[in-house]
């Protein structure tokens, strides 16, 4: 009996890890000339922001003083053209 109530303790330890959600990044997105725009907190005080298959950092600073979210939709409203 111990060992069926061990082997299950262990078994439902592994389904929780195995299922928990390992990327608690929060994105942001939107489409510009057919190509996507997203910024993902990093949960540093960094973003990683991809355009056009190209990634690069950027900090808090950077974005302005705007949300990630205002971020990338003056991006796209405005066509600033990265």
């Amino acid at each position: 009996m111990m060992k069926k109530m061990a082997l299950f303790v262990a078994l439902a330890g592994i389904l929780f890890v195995g299922c928990s959600k390992d990327d608690d990044t929060k994105c942001e997105s939107c489409t510009l000339q057919g190509e996507k725009i997203e910024i993902c907190d990093k949960k540093n005080g960094t973003y990683q922001l991809k355009v056009a298959g190209e990634t690069e950092t950027v900090t808090e600073e950077q974005l302005g003083g705007l949300t990630p979210k205002q971020f990338v939709e003056s991006a796209c409203a405005l066509d600033i053209g990265f």
